[in-house]
């Protein structure tokens, strides 16, 4: 029998390993290529790129929150700005549309003026003129009658020898002096109202344009309002629409689908009565060829009669031919007796013509004596009236001269009284002014202390990131101290036996790391 071969030994167990029970070691490797050195060296490495992504995340959020509140100024102040503008465009705008009305007002103005001193000017002569013009108009209609009877009776007679005419020159002309003075005196009295028109209309003008000034103010916070409660209203409005629409929608399918059908059926009705028609429509044809032979017939025999009717009225027209002469004979009789009567009666009337001539010159002179008459006693009348005339003139001039007084009283206390209103108007203004000023100021205060609170709370969130970094920062600290210390703790145990297995040497002499390089990355395969 042959040996046989020493059975292998095992490999020694020196003692514990690094977990604190027996193990084994193999002498062909280092420390640094066992799995749990590889684990250790991944762990570590995945450790650093979490705080290198950590690092880069804080720098790309620092970034972003620098871009943000970059762009968040940025926009405060385009906004702050955009609404300068607006409001310098909307005051433009105001002022723009405020010289416009004014000038409108003015031209309004002017046209009212013009046309309140026409109406003055009329109303001014259409009282005592009207009276007067109907009078003149009469006694021009009497002068010019006057004066044709005159010229019928008188035409080689000159003017300067008639006694008739003169008077009546001379009272003429003393009329149209006086009508010149009275048109000087009223076109003086209507230049002065223009001129206080004039002046009352650029007064009123004036307060007109505080008055719209105060309106436009409340017009512009009215049209806010409204403008407000119409977007709303419109918002409520399109969705009651859209409503309604889909409402209408279902029912005009509905509809579209009852009028198909109802279509259908129509269709159908009308194909079975074109074909009844077609079939009566045939009968009445046949019905009508009938009709039409025997009213042909009939036609024809008419005519026949028509015929032999003729013939026999021409037969019995030649033996009418001796009656008509006779006829003839008999009415010229008769022509010439009611030509003979209308000689007489002619006669008669020239005659009668001939008496109502010598009857209508009696009637003439008789109408002449009482023309005369009544123009005398118009002369008369008329001296009565411009006496009475004289002294209604006298006395209204005296009204006039106390009416002027009266007016420039009430003139003087509407002027006081404009002033009071005038003051009291550049009171509240300022008021208004002040009021505004408070207001305006009071909103940038407190848009300064909202922007004092917002930079607060920016500050308040930037200290509770930092703070957090801090502390995720403290903690990592204190975990890698922890980690340390065990490993440490589990590098520092003491050995079983006085020799040092080759593989603890390291492990007694402890992992060296390298630092860590702020600037580069670690390797810890080198």
């Amino acid at each position: 029998m042959c040996d046989e071969p020493a059975p292998r030994q095992k490999i020694p167990k020196d003692g514990f390993g690094p977990r604190g029970a027996p193990d084994c070691y193999y002498t062909s490797r280092v420390l640094n290529s066992t799995f749990r050195y590889s684990r250790f060296v991944r762990k570590l490495r995945a450790e650093e790129e979490e705080q290198r992504k950590g690092a880069e995340n804080k720098a790309k959020e620092m970034k972003d929150q620098q871009i943000n509140d970059f762009f968040l100024r940025s926009d405060r102040r385009s906004l702050i700005n955009d609404v300068a503008r607006r409001v310098d465009l909307c005051m433009a705008s105001y002022q723009e549309d405020l010289n416009k009305k004014r000038d409108i007002l003015k031209d309004l103005f002017a046209r009212e003026e013009e046309e309140n001193i026409r109406k003055l000017v009329e109303q001014a002569q259409a009282g005592a003129e009207a009276v007067w013009q109907e009078k003149k108009n009469r006694l021009q209609y009497l002068l010019d009658k006057r004066k044709k009877e005159h010229e019928e009776k008188y035409k080689d007679t000159p003017l300067s020898k008639c006694v008739h005419v003169l008077p009546c020159i001379y009272k003429m002309r003393a009329k149209e002096a006086q009508e010149v003075q009275l048109y000087q005196m009223k076109e003086k009295q209507a230049r002065k109202m223009a001129e206080m028109e004039f002046d009352k209309m650029w007064h009123e003008v004036a307060m007109k344009e505080a008055d719209a000034l105060t309106a436009r103010m409340e017009y512009d916070a009215i049209e806010r309002f409204r403008k407000d409660r119409e977007c709303k209203e419109y918002s409520d409005y399109q969705l009651e629409q859209r409503r309604i629409q889909r409402e209408k929608e279902r029912e005009m399918l509905k509809q579209e689908t009852l009028r198909f059908m109802s279509m259908w059926e129509e269709d159908k009705r009308k194909e079975e009565e074109d074909e009844q028609m077609r079939k009566e429509k045939t009968i009445e044809i046949a019905e009508e060829r009938k009709k039409m032979i025997e009213e042909k017939q009939e036609m024809l025999a008419k005519q026949q009669a028509e015929e032999k009717l003729v013939s026999d009225a021409w037969d019995s027209l030649a033996g009418q031919g001796l009656a008509d002469e006779k006829a003839m004979i008999e009415l010229r009789k008769r022509k010439e007796k009611e030509l003979d009567e209308c000689n007489k009666k002619l006669i008669e009337l020239k005659k009668q013509m001939t008496e109502m001539e010598a009857q209508d010159d009696v009637y003439r002179r008789e109408q002449a004596q009482r023309s005369q008459d009544v123009m005398d006693r118009t002369r008369c009348e008329y001296l009565k009236w411009s006496r009475r005339t004289n002294e209604e003139v006298r006395q209204a001039m005296k009204d006039q001269i106390i009416e002027r007084q009266q007016a420039k009283e009430l003139l003087k206390k509407k002027m006081a009284e404009e002033n009071e209103y005038y003051r009291q108007l550049s009171e509240q203004l300022k008021q208004l002014a002040e009021h505004k000023k408070k207001v305006d100021a009071e909103a940038k205060k407190q848009h300064q202390r909202n922007l004092l609170e917002q930079m607060e709370y920016n500050n308040l969130l930037k200290e509770r990131a930092r703070q957090e970094e801090l502390d995720q920062i403290k903690k990592y600290r204190i975990a890698t101290e922890e980690y340390e210390q065990e490993m440490n703790k589990m590098l520092c145990r003491p050995f079983f036996s006085e020799e040092v297995h080759p593989f603890m040497k390291q492990m007694a002499k402890r992992l060296k790391m390298k630092e860590k390089c702020p600037c580069s990355k670690s390797d810890y395969c080198k």
